[in-house]
């Protein structure tokens, strides 16, 4: 007997009554044994199908119910579903109602003047004309150009090349600021030139370089004698890439736009052959007899510099700054008040003849774009270096390492040799008839200057005078057709 046999023998045993058991072995144990094994195992075998019927049926009752939760939830989220589209079409529908696709006037929608909101680009693209826009780099300062290559309704790019240089303060919107009809940008363009329009360097188109932080010292050091020594060179250089050797290139500058183009010439005297011509609008070189009462600022304009570099301010008056805070009496939300227009005529002349009042909000708001202390600073110099125009003035100590002197440098003007016509205006408070004939007489024999006729004429109407097409347009055309029909330099009729 094996050991499995003699395990079934216990188990069974153990599981049939004892007076069974008894009973079976008084008989023929053998035969009892095995019909008591069948009958075990008959019995348990029963058990077992009848908790495997009982399992699966539970199993089955479980999978319907699951099923039947599952179809149930089924049920209601695509019910959900369907209620929230239509919902959401009923929105719509109501939406759809009251607001339509077709195109209505909304009360408020338009801005009342858009070019105080357009950059430069938008307003000549906004007025019909091509407009481009240049980066050239200078030092690592990315100098955005704007460009009108051609007039309104022309096709080809003329070769007659013009450079319009802005002043302190601006940036190019000043050429354009008078509109199509007046703005000199747009009158050139019309008259068959090819007309580009630089930004200086820390403008608002110009307020990138390559490496330096726009908020650094290193990036506000510099004055417009960097500009003329390097930004312009560079801008004329692009030009000539573009358009070839033989072009002929016309500098048009207005204010520091002429400081820049005189120091230029005396620096890099190599480009008085490469320009054909130079026109001086307001031209500020010697201000030793500045009518303006900014002049009594000169003196202080060193000091506040000093302490707003202090507080980290390289930038000249920021928005942001104390000083650009104070200045908001006369800024865009008060163009109606008296306030702008008369610091405006005390700083530049009174005209109100000329006065464009609608351009005001305009020319506010372009207005301010960027420059440095340093830039404020050279000027503040000028006025009170006795009659001499010279290099930024870092001090006797400082310029004997910069120069080698204890005094700056002048700008050596007997190197200019491209002929330049200057325009002047009695009332122009910030560019006098003394420094203006000052200037002309250190200017070669090829120079000329033109008076504006009108008297009351001042430092900002070259930019925005009612009557600008007539006083000074018109004459710039004239002297700018002379420089492209002579064969030779003597185009102002100079013997």
């Amino acid at each position: 007997m094996n050991v499995l046999y003699l395990c079934v023998l216990v188990a069974s045993a153990t599981a049939l009554p004892l007076q069974l058991v008894n009973w079976t072995f008084e008989m023929n144990p053998i035969q009892n044994f095995s019909d008591n094994m069948k009958t075990f195992f008959e019995v348990q075998k029963n058990r077992v199908e009848q908790a495997f019927n009982v399992s699966y049926q539970e199993a089955v009752r479980m999978k319907n119910s699951v099923s039947n939760y599952v179809e149930d939830q089924g049920g209601r989220i695509s019910s959900d579903i369907n209620n929230y589209v239509e919902n959401i079409k009923e929105s719509g529908r109501k939406m759809t109602d009251s607001w339509s696709y077709l195109q209505a006037e909304e009360p408020g929608a338009q801005m009342e003047i858009p070019d105080m909101s357009l950059s430069v680009p938008s307003i000549i693209t906004r007025n019909g004309y091509t407009c481009e826009t240049h980066t050239v780099i200078s030092q690592g300062y990315m100098l955005n150009v704007h460009r009108i290559p051609r007039s309104k309704d022309g096709v080809e790019t003329p070769k007659k090349t013009v450079i319009l240089q802005h002043g302190l303060f601006a940036s190019s919107a000043d050429w354009i600021l008078n509109g199509p009809d007046k703005g000199l940008a747009y009158v050139l363009a019309n008259a068959g030139y090819d007309v580009w329009m630089p930004n200086i360097r820390g403008n608002k188109y110009s307020k990138e370089h390559a490496v330096l932080k726009s908020d650094s010292k290193s990036f506000w050091n510099f004055s417009w004698h960097d500009v003329a020594l390097y930004d312009l060179p560079a801008v004329i250089d692009h030009v000539v890439k573009l358009k070839g050797k033989e072009a002929k290139i016309t500098y048009i500058g207005h204010s520091m736009g002429t400081t820049i183009l005189f120091a230029m010439l005396s620096l890099r005297p190599e480009y008085n052959d490469i320009l054909s011509a130079g026109f001086a609008l307001a031209p500020v070189t010697f201000l030793s007899d500045l009518q303006s009462p900014i002049k009594a600022l000169a003196p202080i304009a060193s000091n506040v510099a000093y302490m707003e570099m202090l507080y980290g301010s390289h930038e000249f008056i920021p928005k942001d700054s104390v000083l650009g805070k104070m200045s908001n009496s006369c800024d865009v939300d008060n163009v109606d008040s008296l306030v702008c227009k008369n610091v405006i005529f005390y700083i530049c002349g009174y005209n109100e003849k000329q006065f464009n009042k609608t351009l005001l909000p305009v020319f506010l708001s372009k207005l301010g774009t960027g420059t440095s202390w340093k830039t404020a600073v050279h000027f503040a110099q000028e006025i009170t270096a006795g009659g001499r125009f010279q290099q930024f003035d870092y001090g006797k100590k400082d310029n004997l390492k910069v120069y080698g002197s204890e005094q700056p440098p002048e700008y050596d003007l007997s190197k200019i040799t491209l002929p330049i016509k200057l325009f002047w205006a009695e009332n122009d408070l910030l560019s006098s008839e003394k420094d203006v004939k000052l200037l002309f007489e250190k200017l070669p024999s090829t120079t000329e200057i033109y008076k504006v006729p009108d008297p009351d004429f001042n430092h900002l109407d070259y930019l925005w005078a009612v009557d600008a097409p007539t006083i000074i347009n018109d004459k710039v055309l004239h002297s700018l057709n002379k420089v492209y029909t002579s064969e030779s330099n003597n185009f102002w009729g100079w013997s």
